[in-house]
């Protein structure tokens, strides 16, 4: 097989196509966690700078581009069709057009990690760029763009996305949820909590 595709360009292409957006070597990713369903056709740039957790669904058409910082998504976390994840940024530098930035001669800083934190809800079409944390027990409405990160079960949307309202009705609800879903080491700080209540909660 290897023979047949070194001589044969139509099947090199097909190749490259099928395991670019169809296949997924498990082993190829810094980490795969139990229970993960990726929809095909996808983009995954850079594997080795992706790390997914367990009880992930991804739908078809994501794009993710990871090449010099990781992706993280933590666990059970519900994301529709034509996510786009980008951990990279373009540069600006004095004297060099854009055109002739690239990844070798590009200044460090820029690029920074993308972290999906627990139990997020993702709706179709959204972009998440370079830097962005996506705070445990968020939704993101369909179509928004993240440039700033996400505060904890909050509802956010918009482009840039900005935040809407709380997904519980409640501050007593937030905590009745955490208090379920996790232990007393793994819940999130009740000030943090309280306080992002009172900025937030319109």
């Amino acid at each position: 097989m290897k023979k047949k595709l070194k001589n044969n360009t139509f099947l090199r292409g097909l190749y490259f196509f099928y395991n670019t957006y169809f296949s997924l070597d498990k082993k190829s990713f810094g980490h795969f966690g139990k229970n993960i369903t990726i929809n095909p056709p996808f983009f995954l740039s850079k594997k080795e700078n992706i790390f997914l957790y367990d009880n992930i669904g991804i739908g078809p058409n994501c794009f993710i581009s990871a090449h010099n910082e990781k992706l993280i998504i933590k666990s059970n976390c519900a994301i529709a069709e034509g996510l786009t994840i980008h951990t990279g940024n373009h540069a600006n530098v004095v004297g060099k057009s854009v055109t002739d930035i690239n990844e070798d001669n590009k200044p460090k800083g820029y690029d920074k990690q993308v972290i999906i934190e627990e139990d997020v809800w993702i709706g179709a079409n959204v972009t998440i760029l370079a830097g962005v944390i996506v705070g445990r027990g968020s939704i993101v409405a369909a179509g928004s763009v993240l440039i700033k990160d996400v505060p904890p079960y909050c509802i956010v949307g918009g482009v840039p996305a900005k935040v809407l309202k709380f997904r519980f009705e409640s501050l007593e609800d937030i905590f009745e949820h955490e208090s379920i879903l996790y232990n007393k080491t793994q819940k999130l700080d009740n000030e943090l909590l309280i306080n992002n209540w009172n900025k937030y909660e319109k």
